[in-house]
């Protein structure tokens, strides 16, 4: 009996405790619920100010090397090759025969077609002779001398069909593909080989509205890559888009003649514009969703505030500012990102 009371308080006491440890965490995790109002705590950002800058009038704008011209060799008849000069890296000449089909049969066709042609010539030479004798016919003369025209059109097709039997490369540059080997039969149209023109290389760039008007087709441009940190390369305007994109930029294709860069790679295109003048800049880093919907988070009392603003030139790390902002206006350089309209801001450094 008394170990039963024993037992039976040492259980009470031990579900009490467990009751008051659980209730205590209860405690401590509803507490760890509590909401901690941040809005109010000022967040770390880093600022500049709007400020008018020299403009030279030169405008450097990122852009890609690109193929100016990619041409495939086919075959316009159809034949087995007998041979084919190219292999993948080969140079070739626009207009350079680099391989022929066999047209050993076509030849042969072309020899008797001579020799039959000589004979009808020298019957109509003797119809015509018995026709002034008043001993022949003018029905012989004129039949002889259509069976010549008519053979003389054979020899001129068969002619044609050799030469095209001729494997020619339609544009000068270098072979980047080759499908077909010699011995191998083709139809009208196989394409045998690729190539590629890599001295006359395009710079494909886009320009925003109020630059894209300065330019003029012909006119020339420096052209610039980390590649060759010490060499500066020239390209002329030759395609200006006549109608731009969402983002109000313009396509401008420049021609450069070098073998020096490659199709593919990175470079900076500059133009001179002309008309030096001191403008309105801010970092291009101020710009939230960038050049697309063109607003800045503006210093107020300690707290960021949109501002809708609008831009024009990209002059380097800079933007030109037309509208929105006035010189020693505060814009958020750094932070944007948690940040809202009315955030309470602390500055971090400032320039």
């Amino acid at each position: 009996m008394k170990k039963s009371l024993i037992l039976t308080i040492s259980l009470v006491a031990l579900i009490g405790f467990i009751t008051f440890t659980l209730a205590k965490n209860k405690k401590k995790i509803e507490a760890n619920k509590v909401v901690v109002d941040r809005s109010k705590m000022p967040i770390a950002v880093a600022t500049t100010a709007a400020e008018f800058k020299e403009y030279d009038g030169k405008v450097v704008l990122p852009a890609n090397l690109e193929l100016n011209n990619e041409a495939t060799i086919a075959i316009g008849v159809q034949g087995k090759i007998e041979k084919l000069s190219i292999e993948v890296g080969s140079r070739v000449a626009k207009g350079q025969v680099i391989g022929s089909l066999d047209s050993r049969l076509k030849v042969l066709n072309l020899k008797a077609n001579e020799l039959t042609l000589s004979k009808l010539e020298r019957d109509l030479q003797r119809n015509e002779d018995l026709l002034k004798g008043n001993a022949g016919t003018e029905l012989s003369v004129v039949n002889g001398k259509y069976d010549i025209e008519n053979l003389r059109l054979q020899m001129e097709q068969v002619k044609q069909q050799i030469a095209d039997g001729n494997i020619v490369s339609p544009i000068s540059g270098i072979v980047t593909s080759r499908k077909l080997m010699a011995g191998e039969f083709v139809s009208p149209g196989t394409v045998i080989a690729t190539v590629v023109d890599d001295v006359h290389l395009k710079a494909v760039v886009f320009v925003n509205e109020k630059d894209v008007y300065q330019l003029r087709l012909g006119q020339a441009a420096t052209i610039t890559t980390d590649i060759f940190p010490s060499k500066s390369f020239n390209g002329n305007v030759k395609f200006i888009s006549p109608k731009g994109d969402e983002n109000h930029n313009y396509k401008v294709e420049l021609q450069l003649n070098t073998n020096a860069l490659r199709a593919g790679t990175y470079v900076m295109v500059g133009f001179d514009l002309g008309g030096k003048a001191k403008v309105l800049q801010i970092p291009k880093l101020a710009l939230v969703e960038g050049i697309k919907n063109p607003y800045v988070y503006v210093v107020k009392n300690n707290t960021a505030v949109i501002q809708k603003i609008t831009v024009g030139r990209e002059i380097g790390e800079n933007i030109e500012v037309i509208a929105g902002l006035q010189a020693g206006e505060e814009v958020v350089t750094s932070g944007q990102i948690n940040l809202t309209d009315g955030s309470s801001i602390i500055k971090t450094s400032n320039k």
